[in-house]
């Protein structure tokens, strides 16, 4: 049996009327590393300080090294080999790592030359014996945290203390200062000494002690061996507010227990993160997800995660599945997800949530990358029209030169000749000429990048027109156009021509993308992007919709090249007239019906605003 260190009997202190420590009784013994646990405020710094004599208990009795008190006085404790580390590290922010190693008083001493040199010497020794490299002559207040909380711990262990209170110091160490002290702190409890760690860091107190001792309010509720104990039971028995959950929670349900440790943090992370128990029921989802998704938690929790991706299609929610079976962290980039009901472009990271060895749940978060991917897709975009463009001016002007001088050429046949033949065969080339020059105008127009006479119109009148001159095509088709103005003063900014070169483009779209029997629905209505007030105008079509995975803005790209007679030109130039007044256009297959909608924006005229 090990020697009993320390003895503590019904130890009790005060603050003021504040009731700190009550009734506390627990031994710590030599070659053991003994864990003290609790939430912020539990006591568990009262009790250190008490052990080095900086606190003095209100009742009870404290045994040390076979000597009873009442209270120990600082220099008992020190003579007796008892070393503190405090929370709050307590160093000389002047000194060096020299001084601070070396030196126990906390004012800069005066000293030779030489007796520098053989501290810095004696200090890069020390700290070459646990594979430490750093410039010893460095002041303190030059460090990182984790590094003061090193030099803190190196200078009381440096003279093999009989008994080690490390008062949360551990948890500022970095993961590469922490496996280097824990080799020291385990030669320590070889050597016969007693280490006790107050922290909050359960899976570090598992990792390295070997008894526990856990404080709630004031209180030492259990001292037992770490492995007559379970992580979840601890963690139960150590936080008020698990502690206090109502009996009718299963106390086996380790992964509740889990959850509601974490729950202060996860909850208020900026990040959308709901996590999963292993069948995939919803379990927690963060302050975040809840405000971004517009989720009712309470009527989502306890149900199938599953159900927030109601929309989402089958092939990218069995992606997420496939996730949920990994057993190592996995993130899964640029997917498309309808989560409950809003649709964007997400990186989506899972992680799983072990117990030990066991895994006990997963925890998902939804990174949303739907402006990235936009702004990145409209930037690629940009770069091929400008390309493009400049391409199309160069090739329209060499165009138009032969042009014009057939077109002279068959004029002069047309008025010197009259054989009715040649004339036939010269209206013929006519035609085709004037085919040319069109495509030719296009080409014109889409490397324009200029705005062309903008004057402020109205768009519900334009709309009314367009649609007027297009009836006679849609009976033939047997299509019927249904136009809703949600508001009547829509004043835009705009070439009147630019503009109906646009609509008619969209709507003969929708007209091939329906063959016979259909309708259209053109709807304007305000709406707010980003603090500015714009006027959409949609169009939605019941015809075979779009393939998304095609860019249809990019020139050149067309669906009906079969026939000889399309140039794939046309929703180019719709975006680039969109673009060219501040607008924006998107297309997107219809949720609610066949087809597709189409929807563009433009800023609307300042008097028009409300």
């Amino acid at each position: 049996m090990y020697e009993k260190l320390v003895d503590i009997k019904d130890v009790r202190l005060n603050y003021n009327k504040v009731r700190v420590l009550n009734r506390i009784n627990i031994s710590f013994h030599s070659n053991s590393i003994h864990a003290v646990i609790g939430e912020h405020g539990a006591g568990k710094s009262s009790l250190g300080l008490i052990l080095c004599g900086l606190a003095r208990p209100d009742s009870g009795t404290i045994s040390l090294c076979d000597n009873e008190y009442s209270h120990i006085q600082t220099k008992v404790a020190k003579k007796k080999g008892v070393r503190f580390v405090h929370q709050q590290l307590m160093l000389n922010p002047l000194f060096s790592i020299a001084e601070t190693l070396f030196f126990n008083d906390h004012t800069t001493p005066f000293f030779s030359l030489t007796l520098k040199k053989q501290l810095n010497a004696m200090a890069e020794s020390y700290l070459q014996e646990f594979g430490i490299s750093m410039d010893v002559q460095q002041l303190i207040k030059n460090l990182t945290l984790s590094e003061r909380a090193l030099i803190a711990i190196l200078a009381k262990i440096k003279n093999n203390p009989r008994v080690l209170i490390l008062d949360e110091s551990l948890d500022k160490l970095s993961v590469e200062y922490y496996q280097k002290l824990k080799i020291v702190l385990k030669k320590l409890k070889a050597d016969g000494s007693c280490i006790i760690i107050m922290t909050h860091k359960i899976d570090w107190a598992f990792e390295i002690s070997d008894r526990v001792s856990i404080i709630r309010n004031g209180t030492n509720i259990l001292t037992e061996d770490i492995q007559s104990i379970g992580k979840m039971q601890i963690i139960k028995m150590a936080y008020t507010q698990l502690s206090e959950t109502p009996e009718t929670v299963d106390p086996s349900d380790s992964f509740y227990h889990l959850i509601k440790y974490n729950e202060a943090i996860l909850e208020n992370l900026p990040v959308n993160l709901i996590i999963l128990n292993n069948k995939g029921i919803l379990k927690l989802a963060n302050k975040y997800f809840v405000s971004n998704f517009d989720v009712n938690l309470k009527a989502m929790i306890d149900k199938p995660g599953s159900i927030l991706l109601d929309k989402t299609s089958d092939t990218t929610k069995n992606v997420i599945l496939n996730q949920l079976s990994q057993t190592s962290e996995q993130t899964t980039y640029h997917l498309s997800l309808h989560i409950h009901g809003v649709e964007g472009i997400y990186n989506v990271h899972y992680s799983p949530i072990y117990d030990g060895n066991e895994k006990i749940g997963s925890m998902l978060i939804f990174y949303d990358i739907t402006e990235y991917d936009y702004l990145q897709q409209n930037h690629h975009l940009s770069e091929k029209l400008s390309s493009v463009g400049l391409l199309s001016a160069g090739v329209a002007h060499e165009i138009n030169n032969p042009l014009d001088i057939i077109s002279n050429y068959l004029t002069n046949i047309r008025f010197r000749f009259n054989d009715p033949d040649l004339l036939a065969i010269v209206d013929q080339l006519s035609k085709q000429v004037t085919f040319i020059n069109k495509i030719v105008s296009n080409l014109q127009n889409f490397s324009n990048l200029e705005k062309v006479s903008p004057e402020d119109i109205n768009i519900n009148e334009l709309v009314k027109e367009m649609i007027d001159l297009l009836s006679v095509n849609a009976k033939l088709k047997d299509i019927t156009i249904n136009f809703v103005e949600k508001d009547r003063n829509t004043i835009v900014n705009i070439n009147e021509n630019e503009f109906k070169q646009a609509l008619l483009n969209i709507i003969k779209n929708s007209f091939e993308s329906i063959h016979r029997d259909g309708t259209i629905d053109i709807i304007i209505e305000r709406v707010f992007v980003n603090s500015e007030h714009y006027l959409e105008l949609q169009v939605l079509d019941s015809g075979d919709g779009v393939d998304l995975s095609k860019d249809y803005f990019t020139p050149f790209y067309s669906t009906k090249s079969h026939n000889g007679v399309n140039t794939g030109l046309g929703l180019s130039l719709v975006y680039g007239i969109v673009k060219k007044y501040h607008g924006t256009i998107s297309i997107k297959n219809r949720m609610d019906s066949k087809g597709c909608v189409v929807k563009m924006s433009f800023p609307l005229v300042e008097s028009t605003q409300p």
